[in-house]
């Protein structure tokens, strides 16, 4: 996994202080040390008691502060809304939970 143990601690953090849960998912090129270069694809799953209604705004904000916290970076996230889409198939069967 390419991302600093620093990283994943402020993403973990940054997710359940916005989305109220910590099951983040990286997923994408950055999950194999092999690869080079790559933006950071992240999937969510929000705390169920969180109505719908506030997910866009909620991602905005997510990644407002985890760009102040890791500088400026291209960061992809996905939040878990239907599990059959196959972006969130791929996170869970080859992603790597932070």
């Amino acid at each position: 996994m390419r991302l600093s143990e620093k990283d994943r601690n402020l993403i973990k953090q940054t997710c359940w202080e916005v989305f109220g849960t910590d099951e983040v998912y990286l997923f994408g090129s950055r999950v194999d040390d092999l690869e080079r270069g790559g933006d950071i694809d992240l999937y969510i799953v929000p705390e169920p008691s969180i109505p719908r209604s506030e997910w866009l705004e909620r991602k905005i904000q997510f990644l407002t502060r985890l760009k102040q916290r890791i500088g400026d970076q291209k960061i992809d996230v996905v939040l878990a809304k239907d599990p059959q889409r196959p972006i969130e198939q791929e996170a869970r069967t080859h992603g790597v939970r932070l």
